[in-house]
């Protein structure tokens, strides 16, 4: 939950083991953590949507070039206020198996997951580029979903990706190829596609018509049955186990959609009440809305820890504001949210807080910790 100041002047700051840097006005980027000859970044990685340092909250919208370069991560989940990914930002993180992209990434960067061992991947509709050499050497990749909006293939942007056996495109129009060698060192590649007319067309491509390369078919559907497993984790979170190979769409509790997935897990947040989120099968074409799933999150429990040789405290959270009651003299309060991200850090000289809303909050004033749920 510690987030200090690393670097004045270079402005960098560190929350929950992620390192940062102040790129706007409220607005940070994930930077590395690139040091010694190591990139300590490891294991299982939720980005958040908001870091708070120095009485600032911090929106997360992008992540920095080599970010996660030759880095230990395995799994990463990257919220929809992330709309930059930076050139080879997760390259060569050889123990990469999975990744969540964000829905509002409209390309993907030069090199941005070459030499990861990502299985399937869904680019979310909005991307209209893929860089030169973005999957390049993704030996393990063997689906891909690219959306309606995409456009441009770069050069060896699936080189070498040996295991790839399928795509299925959205794109009704077939995606222009930078170059002869975007699919480089493979070749029998089956590519699903939505209509007999779209099929025409991608037969009619110089390049997607290429017998030898590809194999074009009408997408009539999954022939198997999905797979899904829900349990908690950590008290904060439920996972998602979701059928490999497999796309869902994950539609929030307020019906709006979440996020479009091939990774092999997804986490949830619990909140303060119970909450249900829509798992959709998809080939981005057709949503198996037959077969769709329920996942129920149960709310994060709200409890009360008391002080030990403190005045007695009053903590209470009313329309958006939180208010202390009793002696704060020298005491400081620090507010988190239920994922751990530092919202409010100060000396406790007032006794109200106004924060957002419909959301629980742990407050801690000296030894006293409270959990509110703010509505």
């Amino acid at each position: 939950m510690l987030i200090v100041a690393l670097n004045a002047h270079a402005q960098d700051i560190e929350a929950n083991g992620i390192f940062y840097h102040i790129i706007g006005d409220h607005q940070v980027e994930v930077s590395s953590a690139y040091r010694d000859g190591v990139n300590h970044y490891q294991g299982c990685i939720i980005l958040p949507e908001r870091v708070y340092c120095d009485g600032v909250n911090y929106e997360v919208t992008a992540i920095a070039p080599r970010a996660f370069w030759r880095s230990a991560v395995t799994e990463v989940q990257i919220p929809n206020s992330i709309t930059m990914i930076g050139e080879a930002a997760f390259a060569d993180a050889e123990h990469l198996t999975s990744i969540t992209l964000p829905l509002g990434l409209t390309a993907v960067t030069r090199y941005m997951l070459a030499g990861t061992a990502v299985t399937s991947v869904v680019l979310p509709e909005g991307v209209t580029d893929i860089g030169k050499g973005a999957f390049e050497d993704c030996a393990y990749l063997q689906t891909v979903f690219l959306p309606a909006s995409l456009r441009r293939i770069g050069d060896r942007a699936f080189g070498y990706c040996v295991s790839l056996k399928e795509i299925y495109s959205d794109a009704t129009h077939p995606p222009l190829l930078m170059g002869d060698d975007a699919f480089e060192g493979i070749t029998g590649i089956s590519v699903m596609l939505n209509s007999n007319s779209v099929t025409r067309r991608y037969q009619d491509d110089p390049f997607w018509g290429d017998e030898d390369m590809f194999s074009l078919w009408i997408d009539e559907g999954l022939a198997v049955m999905p797979e899904m497993q829900q349990e908690s984790q950590g008290g904060n979170w439920t996972v998602l186990s979701l059928g490999k190979g497999f796309a869902y769409k994950i539609y929030g509790p307020d019906g709006y959609l979440q996020a479009v997935t091939a990774a092999d897990r997804y986490f949830l947040p619990a909140g303060a009440m119970s909450a249900e989120y829509l798992v959709v099968p998809t080939t981005l074409m057709y949503d198996e809305e037959a077969l769709q799933l329920v996942a129920t999150v149960q709310p994060t429990a709200i409890e009360e820890i008391p002080a030990d040789n403190e005045p007695q405290l009053t903590i209470v959270g009313l329309d958006g504001t939180i208010y202390i009651g009793g002696d704060t003299h020298g005491l400081w309060t620090f507010i988190y949210d239920v994922y751990g991200n530092l919202w409010y850090e100060r000396p406790a000289v007032n006794n109200w807080i106004s924060l957002p809303g419909q959301r629980v909050y742990i407050v801690k004033v000296g030894n006293t910790v409270r959990k509110i749920f703010l509505n």
